[in-house]
C-alpha cells in the first residue's frame, strides 16, 4: 500500500512539472521562474522518495544474532562494500570476533558466506543485491555491529 502511495506521489508530481511547462511558455519569465523552482522541488522530492522507497525495500537486521552480522560484516569487508573506512571496519569485526562463541556459531559462517538472518529460520542473500543497496545493507550492518561492542 505504501510502495502504491509513492508511485501515485511520483506520477502526480511529474504530471504537475508537465502542466507547469505548458504554463511557463505563455506567463513568461515569472512562469519560468515558478516553473523552475517547482521542478527542482518535484525532482528532489522525487529523489528522496526514491531513496526511502529503496531502504524499505531492504531486510531488517532485528532478527540476526551477534554471529551472524558479524559474518555479513566479514562478508562486506572482504568484497570491499562498505563507503566507509575499511579500517574502522575491520576494528568493528575484530572486537565482534572477540566475543566468546561468535566465529564458532553456523550463523557467524552464513554470514562470511553473505547470507543474512531474517527470522523464522529464513536467509537473505546479500549476492541478490547490487551497487548501492548492497552498500546501504552492509552500511547498516556495520552501525548494527557498532551498536554490539
Amino acid at each position: 500500500m505504501r510502495m502504491t502511495k509513492t508511485v501515485a506521489a511520483l506520477v502526480l508530481a511529474a504530471g504537475l512539472a508537465g502542466t507547469g511547462a505548458a504554463q511557463a511558455q505563455s506567463w513568461g519569465s515569472i512562469g519560468k521562474d515558478a516553473l523552475s523552482s517547482a521542478t527542482s522541488s518535484a525532482t528532489s522530492g522525487t529523489k528522496s522518495a526514491g531513496m526511502n522507497m529503496v531502504g524499505s525495500m531492504l531486510p531488517s537486521l532485528s532478527s540476526a544474532s551477534t554471529s551472524n552480522v558479524a559474518g555479513i560484516l566479514g562478508y562486506c569487508v572482504q568484497n570491499n562494500v562498505l563507503q566507509s573506512s575499511t579500517s574502522t571496519a575491520s576494528s568493528v569485526l575484530n572486537n565482534l570476533t572477540q566475543k566468546p562463541g561468535v566465529t564458532s556459531s553456523s550463523a557467524y559462517s552464513a554470514g562470511q558466506q553473505g547470507l543474512l538472518q531474517t527470522g523464522d529460520n529464513q536467509m537473505f542473500s546479500l549476492a541478490n543485491l547490487k551497487g548501492q543497496l548492497k552498500t546501504k545493507l552492509c552500511n547498516t550492518v556495520l552501525s548494527k555491529a557498532q551498536s554490539l561492542l
